[in-house]
């Protein structure tokens, strides 16, 4: 009596590697995570601009030298160059400037404030006159007139 051999197991289906789909939604997650980061921080600067903008115009000079602003922005390059200051070029219709505010080493409180017009003409501001400025930088929201 011979004994068959039992018949070959069925071919199953190969098992699916999981690892390929988890690393993609991961590095999906990431790249979702970094755009929202990015879109709420270009929000952030954006409203700091304007209200920039707004404390900006109302300086003595500003609108007899420059017009009505259009930008009163950051410029980073300039405050990299110069440490211990705040520097924001101010554009309107007549040119541009930029408007330094030099920063306490200690506190960060606003010590001294200078325009330079678009001739090129330097003038001193007061720097209490940038208070609600000072305020927006330390986070505070300016109430509207």
């Amino acid at each position: 009596m011979s004994t068959p051999f039992p018949p070959p197991p069925a071919a199953g289906k190969p098992a699916r590697k999981i690892w390929p789909w988890a690393l993609g939604g991961c590095l999906l997650l990431v790249l979702l995570g970094v755009l929202a980061v990015g879109g709420i921080a270009w929000f952030g600067f954006k409203q700091l601009g304007t209200q920039t903008q707004a404390v900006v115009q109302g300086l003595p000079g500003v609108q007899e030298h420059f017009g009505t602003v259009s930008d009163a922005g950051m410029d980073l390059a300039a405050m990299g160059q110069q440490p211990g200051a705040m520097v924001f070029t101010i554009t309107g219709d007549k040119g541009t400037g930029t408007l330094r505010v030099n920063l306490d080493p200690l506190s960060g409180e606003f010590r001294s404030a200078t325009l330079t017009l678009p001739n090129g003409e330097t003038r001193e501001i007061d720097p209490n006159l940038l208070q609600p400025l000072e305020g927006l930088m330390q986070g505070q929201i300016p109430t509207p007139n």
